[in-house]
């Protein structure tokens, strides 16, 4: 007999940003079809969950599309193509024939390696990792300079300064309005999401983890992992804001 009732993980989803939050339910979704909402015990409420997810992707969708998503994209594409000519002359600076360039190299490939490809984050999330990206290589200063790359680090901080000023700029009236969708939409999935886990915490009270074989360490690792990028999306938000402070 079970000694200790195991939980499932429990996400603060009221802070995640609206993809990731997305992204979250989508998965969550996918774990139940896979398990079966009647063995969990949830039929009763994926209906409205379903509708609910529906609702938001609708809303993100209209978020995706305003007035100023095509310019972002052009601008997005630039901040990307800058971020990978700085990694890819790191790398191939790594096969230079001066020793002292292939060290200072190394360094700085440690430097990229650590925040690996900031590209594929989210707008606010892959602006903050630029910033911080920055800092950390320009502590490097001297390896930077045997590599010249100041030009391409320059390059790629207009092109996240021109991001990040589209980005303030999406405010109009329209996406304000759908914003205010989205947050209505989200709150409802909110109440909906603590209805399902309440429920498969009371069927594991009732009868044990292994109610569903397997479900509740696989919802958990999932669980995790998303609190996990909980965490380091509100650190970068810290970092941004205290060398604001600065």
């Amino acid at each position: 007999m079970e000694t200790m009732i195991e939980k499932l993980v429990r996400v603060r989803t009221t802070l995640l940003p609206n993809e990731l939050y997305f992204r979250f339910h989508c998965e969550n979704d996918a774990l139940y079809i896979r398990h079966g909402e009647t063995p969990l015990g949830i039929s009763t409420l994926i209906i409205p969950f379903r509708s609910k997810l529906a609702d938001l992707d609708i809303a993100l969708e209209r978020i995706r599309k305003s007035a100023e998503t095509e310019r972002i994209a052009e601008i997005d594409h630039d901040f990307d193509t800058s971020f990978s000519g700085i990694s890819e002359y790191v790398r191939s600076c790594l096969h230079h024939f001066d020793p002292a360039v292939r060290q200072s190299a190394e360094n700085l490939d440690v430097v990229l390696r650590h925040y690996g490809n900031i590209g594929k984050e989210a707008y606010r999330q892959e602006l903050a990792s630029s910033f911080n990206l920055l800092q950390d290589l320009r502590a490097k200063a001297a390896d930077v300079a045997a590599l010249n790359l100041e030009p391409w680090m320059q390059a790629h901080e207009q092109a996240a300064a021109a991001l990040s000023a589209l980005l303030d700029e999406r405010t109009g009236e329209s996406a304000k309005q759908t914003d205010l969708r989205v947050r209505e939409v989200r709150r409802d999935m909110d109440a909906l999401y603590q209805q399902v886990i309440d429920r498969i915490d009371a069927m594991i009270n009732l009868h044990g983890k292994e109610f569903v074989p397997g479900f509740v360490a696989e919802y958990n690792a999932h669980a995790t992992e998303y609190k996990n990028k909980l965490a380091q999306h509100l650190g970068r938000i810290r970092a941004e804001k205290n060398k604001n402070d600065q």
